[in-house]
């Protein structure tokens, strides 16, 4: 349910997980990404929304080979009672390329990923790695979390219940019904199209097995983990570029000059803008005055430029008024995040710092070397997330299972008729949500606690954050993954003690992550594995 990936660092995530679940990540996967999106290095997929990627077969494949290889019957990868054939290590594999291409689609050219050409046969933009070795380590480090943790888990008598077991054989059958309907004569050869050659029915089994028995020890593990109010606030404290963000006006002067400008001529340019910049700053007694010089100096520009006029004619623009136009808007900075080696971050973090405070900072390029200038004006000083969060429950009607928004809307308001014939109280809900949420949280009775805004799907979000939002109330919210039926709890804690806690737990389910891989080493034979296609 979230908002949708954005620009960031070429990584695997667990998005894998999110497909059907109607959230974007379980609550088990939030406790480690509310905050931390950007940051992360898992590659576990949590068993409460382990879904198969049906529907997007022909955008996705890679090759389909004539005569299928017997992955099943070779084993690459072995540690203690686990035994992982290649169809394991191949599901693994292209699972977390589907999930790549999923949400980097319309950015695949600049990786240098074509998903119609074999993974051996390209090699990652800018670099020497092969697409096949990039998703096979990433594969690998799946596997190694899961073994580490399924390991771990059978050693303290972990077993899967009757209900989880059923969840398995309901995901098992969804695959076999999605094989039929898309006229495919067995499951094998659906999922060989689906993921790759070789990968078969037994395989995907024993990797949910695995997944779920992983899931079920990681989530006690979390669980267990407590902190004091002062860890929490130390955390924040030892990590402020994840916590504390600034509101501020900037308007920068390059030194302007032709590529020929000799030492003197660039020397002169910068001390020029800086000039300009200084000028400017005499001039700023608030954010009200910034703004109106910045609308000042930006709608000059445009007036200089002579083909203004012709661009905006042919783009079907020229009837919009420049002078109408608020300029500054672009020049605003909402939430910007502090940054231990930013000029301006130091700047803005110092204690003394207040609303109002101006100043001018030097602009370098990547080599140290000036470039110009920039003016700031601080609206509003260092701070944390201090709103509320929430807690909610819901009962998600999946769109995948129904066929259509308007059926799973039509399903969501006979169970909401139902409640209402009821005590109507959060118990009865709950229960509810036990019987018929399709969402990984239903055996909790479908709440989520502690909602960061914009964690979950813009409707979701919208609707807990809105803020005539009162305890008790309920209502049928659709979103891209189904109808919802919503009971509000209330507010949870503050948000930074929220991200912080999460922070926390990520760091000390990462150390005790690498002694338990230590504990259980899963030992691959590389040769074995390039036989996945």
């Amino acid at each position: 349910m979230g908002k949708g990936s954005r620009n960031r660092e070429l990584r695997i995530t667990e998005n894998q997980a999110s497909a059907d679940s109607g959230v974007k990540l379980s609550r088990k996967q939030l406790i480690r990404q509310q905050e931390q999106k950007e940051r992360t290095k898992r590659y576990i997929t949590m068993a409460a929304s382990i879904v198969i990627l049906v529907g997007l077969i022909v955008a996705i494949v890679v090759v389909t080979l004539n005569k299928t290889p017997k992955l099943e019957s070779t084993v690459s990868a072995t540690s203690g009672e686990y035994e992982i054939d290649n169809s394991m290590m191949a599901y693994f594999m292209y699972s977390q390329y589907q999930s790549f291409v999923q949400q980097n689609y319309y950015y695949l050219s600049m990786y240098g990923l074509d998903p119609n050409k074999p993974l051996k046969n390209q090699t990652m933009a800018g670099g020497t790695t092969s697409w096949y070795v990039y998703f096979m380590n990433s594969a690998k480090a799946q596997v190694n979390e899961l073994v580490a943790l399924a390991s771990e888990a059978q050693k303290k008598e972990y077993k899967l219940d009757e209900k989880e077991l059923k969840a398995i054989d309901e995901t098992m059958a969804s695959i076999a019904s999605s094989a039929k309907a898309n006229g495919y004569p067995s499951v094998n050869k659906y999922l060989a199209a689906s993921y790759v050659s070789g990968v078969t029915e037994s395989a995907v089994r024993r990797c949910l097995e695995l997944q779920y028995l992983a899931s079920k020890y990681y989530t006690d593990l979390l669980e267990s983990y407590e902190y004091t109010e002062k860890e929490i606030e130390k955390y924040v404290e030892d990590n402020p570029d994840q916590f504390y963000k600034f509101d501020y006006i900037y308007y920068t002067f390059n030194a302007e000059y032709d590529q020929d400008a000799s030492d003197a001529e660039k020397k002169e340019a910068l001390a020029e803008a800086k000039r300009k910049a200084e000028a400017l700053l005499e001039k700023i007694t608030d954010d009200k005055t910034f703004r109106e010089l910045i609308n000042e100096m930006e709608k000059a520009k445009k007036e200089e430029d002579k083909d203004e006029k012709k661009a905006d004619s042919e783009s079907g623009t020229g009837s919009s008024s420049s002078s109408e136009k608020d300029y500054s808007e672009s020049f605003v900075t909402e939430g910007g995040r502090y940054s231990k080696d930013d000029e301006f971050s130091a700047w803005a973090f110092k204690d003394e710092r207040k609303e109002g405070d101006k100043t001018i900072i030097e602009r370098k390029d990547s080599k140290d070397n000036a470039t110009g200038y920039t003016v700031y004006l601080l609206q509003k000083p260092a701070y944390k997330d201090e709103y509320m969060t929430q807690n909610v429950r819901h009962i998600l009607f999946s769109t995948s299972t129904y066929g259509s928004k308007d059926k799973a809307k039509a399903e969501a308001e006979k169970i909401l008729a139902e409640y209402k014939k009821g005590e109507m109280t959060e118990d009865a809900f709950a229960e509810l949500a036990k019987k018929y949420s399709e969402d990984g949280n239903a055996e909790d009775g479908g709440i989520y606690e502690d909602v960061i805004k914009d964690q979950m799907d813009e409707e979701f979000n919208d609707w807990i954050y809105d803020e005539d939002r009162k305890t008790g109330d309920v209502e049928i919210v659709q979103t891209s993954y189904g109808a919802h039926i919503m009971f509000y709890v209330g507010e949870g804690r503050q948000a930074w003690k929220v991200n912080s806690e999460n922070g926390l737990k990520s760091e000390q389910y990462e150390e005790e992550l690498k002694e338990l891989e230590k504990t259980y080493p899963v030992v691959y034979d590389d040769k074995k594995l390039t036989q996945i296609p």
